[in-house]
């Protein structure tokens, strides 16, 4: 049998479910411009915020000078992200927001303070940065004052009330103190990468949906 008798299989052919016109591309694509300028426009008009920080130091001292292994050193590692968890609820955030309205009149809530407050947390250290957000410097700055107070009081009352006496305590210590917050706005990154998302998203929906009502009629 020659290869030339040999009768290849047939070849698939791949197709397209969607059937466009030119109209409705042209359609599409002004959409599609116009729903991404929308929405880098948009980042671009948030308002502008502030972010200031402390960090706070987590310690136990006398149990860390007795310890011949570190156990205590782990044991705190792990009560870092327990602390710094509670930043963002309202055990610290409802008296942070009450200081604050009593002090200062900022007219703010116990869930804006929580939306405001984020901590980080490094893998090799014994520290707990605090960050703030306000809408101006010195409003960012008290609000990460506040929050570093009431995380350190919060440590300190807690086991007190338990009854661990004062050599025995783990303490937080405000090693860096908040400062006038640092203007923050929209990178030119994000407002691209927004316009994108919305480009390809409003240009392939209006696609899809021209292509079932071609169907349909």
């Amino acid at each position: 049998m020659l290869a030339d008798d040999v009768t290849s299989p047939p070849q698939r052919q791949v197709t397209i479910p969607v059937e466009v016109s030119a109209l409705t591309v042209i359609l599409a694509l002004v959409l599609a411009l116009l729903a991404g300028a929308g929405a880098a426009l948009y980042q671009r008009s948030k308002p502008t915020h502030y972010i200031s920080y402390s960090a706070m130091l987590i310690d136990q001292p006398f149990a860390v000078a007795q310890d011949p292994g570190d156990a205590t050193l782990a044991k705190l590692q792990r009560l870092r992200f327990y602390y710094a968890g509670l930043v963002q609820t309202s055990v610290i955030a409802a008296p942070v927001a009450s200081q604050l309205n009593s002090q200062y009149h900022l007219n703010i809530s116990t869930g804006q303070i929580e939306n405001a407050l984020s901590t980080l947390i490094g893998d090799s250290t014994f520290t707990i940065d605090l960050f703030a957000q306000g809408r101006s410097p010195e409003e960012s700055s008290v609000i990460a004052q506040a929050a570093t107070s009431e995380l350190i009081n919060y440590v300190r009352r807690s086991q007190a009330k338990v009854g661990i006496s004062s050599v025995n305590r783990i303490t937080l210590t405000e090693v860096t103190s908040p400062v006038r917050g640092i203007k923050v706005k929209v990178s030119t990154k994000k407002q691209l990468v927004s316009a994108g998302v919305a480009f390809v998203v409003v240009g392939a929906a209006f696609i899809i949906v021209a292509d079932l009502l071609r169907r349909r009629w």
